[in-house]
C-alpha cells in the first residue's frame, strides 16, 4: 500500500507541474482548466484558489449525477483544495513570463507529457479520483457512453463556457488557443503510450496492495 500511495502522490505532483507549465506558455490552456485559468485572468481569486473551487462545482456535479453520497466522491473536496493549493506553489516557484514561441511551444510539449503522466499514474493507483477525471466518469456510468466521447464533449462545454465568460465579462479570450487544441489532441493519445508501456506494472502494483 506505501507503494502504491508513493506512486499516486508522484502522479498528483507531476499533474499539478503540468497543468501549471501549460498555463505559462501564453499558448492555450487544457479544456479541463480554461475556466478556472480565465476566473483567475479576471478576478483578484489566484489560479489554485479559482482551481479548487472549480473541482469543488465538479464534485457536487457528480453527486447530483449519481443522486447519492458516496465516500469515494466526498474525498474529491479535500483533494481540491489541496491541490489548487499545489497549484499556487507551482505557479510561485516557476517564473516563466512571456517566453519566446518556440521555447513556448516546447515547455507545452513538455506539459502535456506530465499532464498525461500525472492523470496515469493517479488513475491506475485507484485511489481518490481527480474531480476533472471523476466528473466525465459519472457521466460516462450514468449515459452508458465511452469515457473518451463524453470526454470530448465535456471538453467542448468547458471551452464553451470559457468563451463565454470572457467575452461577456473582459471582451477577449482568455486561456484558449494553440495549446487548447494540441492538449486536447495529445493528452489522450500520451496516456494510451503509457499504459502500453507501463499500465501491466501498475496494476501489479495495485493487486499486491489489495492482496495485502
Amino acid at each position: 500500500m506505501f507503494k502504491r500511495i508513493c506512486i499516486y502522490m508522484l502522479g498528483i505532483f507531476i499533474l499539478g507541474l503540468g497543468l501549471v507549465l501549460n498555463s505559462k506558455t501564453g499558448l492555450g490552456v487544457s479544456p479541463i482548466i480554461s475556466v478556472p485559468f480565465a476566473c483567475s485572468q479576471m478576478s483578484s481569486l489566484s489560479f489554485g484558489r479559482c482551481t479548487s473551487i472549480a473541482y469543488i462545482v465538479l464534485v457536487i456535479i457528480q453527486l447530483l449525477v449519481y443522486r447519492k453520497i458516496t465516500l469515494s466522491v466526498l474525498l474529491q473536496i479535500p483533494f481540491s483544495y489541496l491541490f489548487g493549493l499545489l497549484i499556487d506553489f507551482y505557479n510561485a516557484l516557476l517564473p516563466i513570463s512571456h517566453p519566446s514561441f518556440i521555447v513556448a511551444f516546447f515547455i507545452l510539449l513538455l506539459a502535456i507529457f506530465c499532464t498525461a503522466l500525472g492523470a496515469f499514474l493517479m488513475v491506475n493507483m485507484e485511489l481518490i479520483v481527480n474531480p476533472g477525471d471523476g466528473y466525465v466518469n459519472a457521466f460516462a456510468k450514468v449515459t452508458g457512453k465511452p469515457f473518451g466521447k463524453v470526454k470530448l464533449i465535456t471538453d467542448c462545454i468547458m471551452i464553451t463556457i470559457t468563451l463565454v465568460l470572457s467575452l461577456s465579462l473582459a471582451g477577449h479570450i482568455y486561456g484558449l488557443g494553440l495549446g487548447t487544441i494540441l492538449a486536447a489532441m495529445l493528452t489522450g493519445t500520451t496516456i494510451s503510450v503509457l499504459d502500453h508501456f507501463l499500465g501491466r506494472q501498475l496494476a501489479v502494483i495495485v493487486l499486491q496492495s489489495k492482496k495485502g
